[in-house]
């Protein structure tokens, strides 16, 4: 593995900056991921003890028959184990696939947008090198204006004084918000890069899987982010390159008057503009990111959503509960057969005997007069399709006496 190599003292702003934060981040990194992965750390140790209790739980499982392992449950848990372990233990492999496509992709996509925009002139400047020429650009437009101002004027007041102002603040901002975006994420990421194989043991359980995908999500987050700074900053370059023209022109031919401050006040928009652009883009790369899921595991016991099929092949659905009318039908219809059971006690207990007593319901009398009418039959409960009329208690002194 190459080492980085850390830029000289005398370096300029932006590529010192740079040169800096690549050494110092990868460094960190690798020292950080080192430590934690080595034989006989503690984190080394909790990972041996992870994997152990995850096999252990699979045969627990079987063991107890508490659930049945497919064949595609034991590939899962294989390729499982295989990247635990590939991201523990092989910083080479992490370095290849996360470091390099995290931290040199956004550079390498500046460079193409500004290759675009310059006419196909690949390879021509960086987008970072672009920056510190006009940061220069507007450090010296700033200072001129400044001897063309008045020791009594304020910078707030318009004039030279302003207008220094104004190429001095917007310089800083587009520094900050694209220099400074770049470099914040790429500490970030740095440190959560050297936590992988505490993240990877992690994994393994279905408890622990958010916080896995938090770290996933910070990570694809912040890899974006630079890569949006640096093509909101080539798309800033080529908006400010007239006005950065205008103040060279200005400088070469020393015309530093009030009139000439519309470049500085267009520059200092600009990069207020871009900062606003910024921050809108990372809330959006924030809820774009928010929908990252990871795959969750099916328990072998858990109950399938679809309906189950009883012996008849029909459905076995929820019973929904009756409604007021159901209500109020049952109602009358119990009504009903109590009356009716009463009148047939009293007829039977009569000297004239029993009488049939016959019930005719509303839609019957409703009916025309015109051919054989029959009672409709009320509607019968379920589980009293059978049931034994009541008849009167008959005693046996009562039949002697009646004998």
């Amino acid at each position: 593995m190459t080492p980085v190599s850390c830029p000289a003292a005398d370096a300029p702003l932006v590529q010192g900056l740079i040169g800096s934060v690549d050494c110092q981040v990868h460094g960190l990194a690798q020292a950080g991921y080192a430590a934690l992965s080595a034989p006989g750390s503690p984190v080394s140790t909790l990972l041996t003890v992870l994997m152990t209790l995850y096999v252990a739980f699979m045969g627990y499982r079987l063991v107890l028959g508490r659930g049945a392992l497919r064949i595609g449950d034991a590939t899962i848990a294989a390729v499982k184990l295989a990247l635990v372990v590939a991201l523990a233990t092989n910083w080479a492999l992490l370095e290849t696939l996360v470091y390099d496509l995290l931290f040199k992709a956004p550079a390498e996509i500046g460079s193409l947008l500004l290759a675009q925009l310059d006419g196909g002139a690949a390879g021509k400047l960086d987008p970072y090198a672009r920056l510190q020429f006009a940061f220069d650009a507007l450090q010296e437009a700033a200072q001129h204006f400044a001897t063309r101002a008045g020791a009594r004027d304020a910078a707030l007041q318009g004039g030279p004084g302003f207008a220094a102002f104004a190429a001095n603040v917007g310089g800083l901002v587009m520094l900050l918000t694209s220099l400074g975006v770049v470099l914040a994420c790429k500490v970030v990421l740095s440190v959560l890069l050297a936590l992988a194989p505490i993240v990877a043991g992690l994994l393994l359980f279905e408890t622990t899987r958010g916080l896995v995908e938090g770290w996933l999500k910070a990570m694809i987050a912040l890899s974006i982010l630079p890569m949006i700074a640096t093509l909101a900053l080539s798309l800033e370059l080529a908006m400010m390159a007239p006005s950065l023209k205008a103040l060279a022109a200005m400088k070469d031919a020393q015309q530093f008057a009030e009139l000439d401050m519309g470049p500085a006040v267009t520059v200092l928009v600009l990069s207020l503009v871009f900062a606003v652009v910024l921050v809108a883009a990372t809330i959006a790369v924030c809820v774009i990111v928010a929908g990252l899921r990871l795959p969750r595991e099916r328990p072998a016991g858990e109950a399938s959503a679809a309906p189950s099929i009883t012996s008849g092949g029909s459905y076995a659905m929820p019973l929904e509960p009756p409604s007021r009318a159901a209500h109020l039908a049952a109602a009358a219809v119990s009504l009903a057969r109590r009356e009716e059971q009463s009148a047939s006690a009293a007829a039977a207990s009569s000297p004239a005997g029993p009488r049939r007593l016959v019930v005719v319901s509303d839609r019957s009398a409703a009916a025309p007069a015109t051919g054989p009418t029959t009672a409709p039959a009320a509607a019968i409960p379920l589980g009293a399709s059978y049931r034994r009329p009541a008849s009167p208690r008959r005693t046996a002194s009562g039949a002697r006496r009646d004998q």
